[in-house]
């Protein structure tokens, strides 16, 4: 996937992505509110789209360690954190450390890299419980990501969908995302109902963020692929 290049510094696509947000609907109340995805990729340098992995079918790989980015790290849960189950889902215990990074993998890989049809590229599934040997472990974990420096722009594509040869599959479940800032504590609490297949989401924050988490309750599994975040802050 070829990273899109603004045609402005990373500090002016930011403040132009707040007067665009700003102009579509009444004054943001909360710290983060949501965005067109669009409205991030194009202004946000950072990305994480697995394309470094061999393309491989599913189940692909496991993936022992966190995986790396231009300034951001990947993986399932922040230091102070311990990684739970609820049934066959990953529940994050405790709150992250400040400042919040990610946490050294546990004993089980945190996630697998695949070739995504839905997505039409690499995706990364993470790893529940059962692990990565069985169905029922790929794509029902939880996933950490760290930053260098804080940011205020982030989207993400997830994917949700089961297997539905009787044509009664269940709806999708809830997928949470928290936002913490620089001193590890809560900024933000999203709530998630995504719908089957693809799903783009994007927000943008009046408040510095340094770590994300995200943890869900899909009977299906989730795969997420395509996120997008800001190198630099505004109070730079």
């Amino acid at each position: 996937m070829q990273q899109f290049k603004a045609p402005c510094g990373p500090r002016s696509s930011l403040l132009a992505l707040c007067a665009i947000c700003l102009s579509i609907g009444p004054a943001i109340a909360d710290a983060i509110a949501p965005v067109p995805y669009d409205l991030v990729a194009q202004t946000a340098a950072g990305v994480i789209d697995f394309e470094n992995f061999p393309v491989l079918p599913e189940p692909g790989q496991a993936v022992p360690n966190a995986i790396h980015a231009s300034g951001a790290v990947l993986g399932a849960m922040l230091t102070g954190q311990s990684l739970e189950e609820n049934h066959t889902f990953t529940v994050l215990g405790g709150a992250p450390s400040s400042p919040p990074r990610v946490a050294q993998p546990p004993e089980r890989p945190p996630m697998a890299i695949a070739f995504h049809a839905g997505f039409g590229s690499n995706a990364a599934f993470p790893l529940g419980p059962d692990g990565f040997a069985q169905r029922s472990g790929r794509g029902e974990g939880s996933v950490a990501i760290s930053f260098d420096a804080p940011i205020q722009s982030f989207a993400l594509r997830l994917h949700l969908d089961y297997a539905d040869p009787l044509g009664s599959r269940p709806t999708p479940g809830p997928v949470w995302l928290h936002f913490y800032g620089v001193d590890a504590a809560l900024v933000h609490l999203e709530t998630l109902s995504p719908a089957h297949g693809v799903q783009s989401f994007g927000f943008l924050s009046t408040l510095p963020v340094t770590a994300i988490t995200l943890t869900h309750q899909d009977p299906g599994g989730i795969a997420i692929d395509d996120i997008r975040y800001s190198l630099d802050s505004l109070t730079n």
